[in-house]
């Protein structure tokens, strides 16, 4: 793959990854999920990871363009390539394992990956703590239901298939909605039936629900809280999107958080 001195870089995860690996310097412009961290907002925005243009992209005079492998329409990626622009799409995938592969894929692009070793190595050893920990549980997986948002006064949950549902397996968690597959609402019938142990959401989420507690008073969370026995602000977790959800170098330590706080994790 030739390396590059300057490239857009559609995707949050693969923003992460370059300021991870010290090579923020070589962005130019980055996609409307790139916001961690906070210094990554203040670069030229290519839009939405899915929906660029070929226009927009061949402005920046890139020598690459480094997307997630949902990045697209397919056919702005062929404009973009016939206009002698290398353009390098990153596979995904929602496991402990995927995610050091991405980086390892980043660096290889790069031509970094003797330097970049030791962060790899940071990564592989969370990746190991979480897998002590999560196979050395003594009692059943918590059932979770992770909600990325409400949306028309319904939460949309984690099925199968999606980042939510590798998130909590990488935590230890039973994905309580598995009955599904994909992001979808969860009606209070779909809820009661869940039984979760836990409710995880999203600190967007929560902020346009109204905070915490207007998403316990919603009638599918409380339906299902009220069987909680201790306090419901300690089932209710709240962590940011992108960490949990991305699948860059923070998911791992929001996985491990996550196992801490449910005691899938020993000790944690």
């Amino acid at each position: 793959m030739p390396t590059a001195r300057a490239s857009p870089s559609p995707g949050g995860s693969l923003t992460e990854i370059l300021y991870y690996l010290g090579e923020e310097g070589r962005i130019v412009a980055v996609d409307s999920t790139s916001n961690f961290p906070p210094e990554a907002t203040a670069y030229p925005s290519v839009g939405y990871v899915r929906a660029l243009s070929a226009e927009g992209l061949l402005s920046l005079d890139p020598t690459l363009v480094l997307g997630e492998d949902d990045m697209g329409p397919p056919e702005v990626l062929e404009m973009v390539a016939s206009a002698g622009v290398p353009v390098v799409r990153v596979a995904e995938a929602h496991t402990a394992a995927g995610i050091v592969d991405k980086v390892r894929c980043v660096a290889a692009v790069l031509g970094i990956s003797a330097a970049v070793a030791p962060l790899v190595q940071d990564l592989l050893a969370t990746d190991a703590a979480l897998t002590r920990g999560t196979s050395g549980a003594t009692t059943a997986a918590p059932r979770v239901a992770l909600l990325l948002q409400f949306r028309d006064g319904s939460p949309i949950g984690a099925g199968r298939d999606t980042s939510g549902a590798g998130l909590l397996q990488m935590a230890g968690a039973a994905n309580a909605l598995a009955e599904f597959e994909g992001w979808k609402p969860v009606s209070m019938e779909a809820m009661s039936l869940a039984r979760p142990d836990y409710i995880i959401i999203t600190e967007r989420g929560v902020n346009a629900a109204g905070g915490a507690a207007q998403v316990l008073a919603h009638p599918a969370v409380r339906l299902v809280a009220a069987a909680w026995t201790d306090d419901p602000t300690e089932r209710l977790i709240v962590m940011d999107g992108m960490a949990m959800l991305g699948f860059g170098p923070r998911t791992l330590g929001a996985a491990l958080e996550l196992a801490g706080r449910m005691g899938t994790v020993p000790g944690r």
